[in-house]
């Protein structure tokens, strides 16, 4: 992911699959998530079996970050 956000010079937009059954397999599931969400999203990029913790949310929309919600992912970079 790293690479293609290096390569469009900008941030991609993402979002936490979000389902009321916790125990739901597709959203952890990459070709499950894949055969659902094909025709609705511009782009799934499979990075393997993810996990069900919720990603971290920034706002970068202002000149100061607003951290959003803290989930999976460092905040060591800000």
């Amino acid at each position: 992911i790293r690479e293609i956000v290096k390569e469009l010079g900008n941030p991609i937009v993402s979002t936490s699959i979000r389902d009321e059954d916790d125990v739901i397999e597709y959203t952890t599931d990459p070709e499950l998530i894949f055969e659902k969400w094909q025709k609705i999203v511009d782009i799934v990029i499979d990075g393997g079996y993810g996990d069900n913790q919720p990603s971290t949310v920034i706002d970068l929309s202002t000149d100061e970050i607003e951290i959003i919600r803290e989930g999976k992912g460092s905040l060591d970079i800000l």
